[in-house]
């Protein structure tokens, strides 16, 4: 069976069949009964929307990135960053420090394939560093029936069997056969099933059958992955790139069940970029605030809203922004990230009502500000833009202020200088700047 034809698309994009260049792939489309169902599967999962004209299909694609798979036409959706700077950015959001960016830019085909390609290549290289390593071994207690000796005897159950040839003994025994490794091979073996280029889905599978063949194969489950990743300790420690890569895949995989049989094995892959900008920011604000500036992430507040009545028994509605800055225990700003194409997308009406409220629910020195962090791509530049909440009956003001964040400068380490709090920010270093300091941490852990 062939393949259906590629359409790249660019994330916060809307392609119609009259749309030129690739837009001619979905004349004429029609959903199948395993599209609607992937369909369905993905609602409120993936900001993607298919709907269907006379003419076509038409796709609108907000803030995820990745490949879905229907039956007519294969979706990759690409982001605004480059490939290289998308996977550093994931390396710092997710703290994955020995990541090999610069392995994944020319290994298979990933601008025709997508992004789960990245993950995959770069997990391959993971696992094969830990095995270079050598696999973590562990005591496991076991209790069997030896022909000799070993550890305790159960001279209960001797006593009690006195014909028998064999003798009941517990020992310690050290193996690789234990749940981490386990987790590391069923890891290789979902991401063997799930990539979209045939040769990195093979070399995935020989690494698990070669490195992991005699361990115990045991089904991956998302408890099972999040218990043994919360579980990794200073001798485990460096699983956690492996493993922080399988769960991603773990999390943006779709699998098979909705492709027919003969079809390719993905139904979809799509990763949430306001997750990973929302991580990035998290690390960056905390690493390189000033001295006398805390950063507070994701403060739950449920003392906003009160109910006077409540008949129907229902929770306590809260507030959780993003982040919170306190200077000296003082709160003086709120943020919240949005990763959305500001030159094209101007706030919601629901967007303002959120920062609004944020605004109010804090004790924040006059003019309260809020904060609307936003993405800027490599040649972006920001354009000022700040909202006052004012009415006039009320005698409190919040301040929106927009404010872009040069993502791409910040992971090159171009940047000059960068700070949410300052008022107009010099975000991009102009050709003959110097590089400075406050460039991140590469992936592969240079400066």
């Amino acid at each position: 069976m062939t393949s259906p034809p590629v359409l790249q698309v660019r994330e916060w994009s809307t392609t119609t069949p009259d749309t030129p260049g690739g837009g001619a792939l979905l004349r004429d489309v029609r959903l199948s009964s395993a599209d609607r169902e992937l369909i369905a599967e993905l609602e409120g999962r993936a900001t993607l929307r298919f709907t269907e004209l006379r003419s076509g299909l038409s796709i609108s694609v907000g803030p995820d990135i990745g490949t879905v798979n229907l039956s007519s036409v294969r979706l990759v959706i690409m982001p605004k960053l480059r490939l290289d700077n998308l996977m550093r950015m994931v390396a710092y959001a997710f703290d994955l420090a020995d990541l090999l960016v610069t392995e994944t830019r020319t290994t298979y085909e990933v601008a025709k394939h997508g992004l789960i390609d990245l993950l995959g290549v770069s997990l391959l290289r993971a696992g094969e560093r830990i095995v270079r390593g050598g696999l973590l071994p562990t005591y496991q207690s076991r209790n069997e029936e030896l022909a000799t000796p070993r550890g305790r005897l159960d001279l209960r159950h001797i006593a009690t069997h006195p014909r028998r040839a064999t003798l009941r003994c517990t020992y310690d025994d050290l193996t690789v056969d234990h749940e981490l490794n386990q987790v590391l091979a069923a890891g290789l073996r979902l991401a063997a099933s799930v990539m979209e280029s045939r040769d990195l889905r093979l070399d995935l599978a020989r690494a698990a059958d070669r490195f992991f063949g005699d361990l115990e194969r045991r089904p991956l489950s998302a408890d099972w992955l999040e218990a043994t990743i919360s579980g990794l300790d200073r001798r485990s420690s460096h699983y956690r790139t492996a493993l922080t890569l399988i769960a991603l895949i773990h999390h943006g995989a779709r699998l098979g069940q909705h492709v027919e049989a003969g079809a390719m094995p993905l139904s979809s892959f799509t990763l949430n970029m306001n997750m990973v900008f929302e991580r990035f920011l998290g690390r960056y604000l905390s690493e390189h605030s000033p001295d006398d500036v805390r950063i507070g992430m994701q403060d739950v507040r449920s003392d906003v809203f009160s109910y006077l009545e409540n008949a129907g028994g229902w929770n306590q509605p809260t507030i959780r922004p993003d982040f919170v800055f306190y200077r000296r225990n003082q709160v003086v700003a709120i943020a919240d990230a949005k990763y959305k194409n500001r030159h094209e997308n101007p706030p919601l009406s629901a967007e303002l009502y959120q920062l609004t409220t944020y605004g109010l629910a804090y004790s924040i020195p006059e003019p309260r500000e809020v904060l609307l962090l936003h993405p800027l791509a490599r040649g972006e530049f920001e354009r000022a833009t700040t909202l006052l909440f004012a009415p006039s009956a009320a005698a409190q003001q919040v301040r929106i202020r927009l404010v872009g964040v040069p993502v791409d400068d910040l992971l090159d380490g171009t940047v000059r200088r960068w700070w949410p709090l300052d008022a107009g920010n010099s975000t991009t270093a102009r050709p003959g700047s110097s590089r400075t300091s406050a460039r991140l941490d590469r992936a592969d852990g240079t400066r």
